[in-house]
């Protein structure tokens, strides 16, 4: 069965503060809070939203606004974050393998190590894929 992408390119706007998105049914996904997957999320805005544990696997969010939001142990392997707003984002134990973070702002972002991202001091500790 093929999934569906879902389309939302800068149209979805909403506040989610500690609302979480998709909330999980036990017997498919018991590993993620949210399902994102695949899906293109180009522009939508995520300000504060709390996407623990969500799975953002090879998604599209150039250019969404994720500033400030909770994205502790989200999986964003080979997600594009190209030009998002991560400022200020909880990214801790976050799977960021193969993300595309070129033009993001991670001003003060908890990096996955735990880390507070500064952008005059942390380039050493990024691969150049990650920025």
């Amino acid at each position: 069965m093929k999934t569906s992408r879902t389309q939302l390119e800068g149209i979805f706007t909403s506040d989610l503060r500690g609302f979480p998105v998709n909330p999980p049914d036990k017997f498919e996904h018991p590993k993620y809070n949210s399902n994102f997957a695949n899906a293109i999320l180009k522009g939508v805005v995520f300000t504060g939203a709390n996407l623990k544990k969500a799975n953002l696997i090879r998604t599209n969010l150039s250019g969404a606004d994720l500033q400030g939001a909770d994205l502790q142990g989200a999986n964003l392997s080979e997600s594009k974050l190209c030009e998002a707003n991560l400022s200020g984002a909880n990214l801790t134990n976050a799977n960021l393998t193969g993300a595309d973070l070129r033009g993001a702002d991670l001003t003060g972002a908890i990096m996955p190590d735990g880390t507070v991202y500064d952008p005059n001091h942390h380039f050493s500790s990024l691969s150049k894929g990650e920025v």
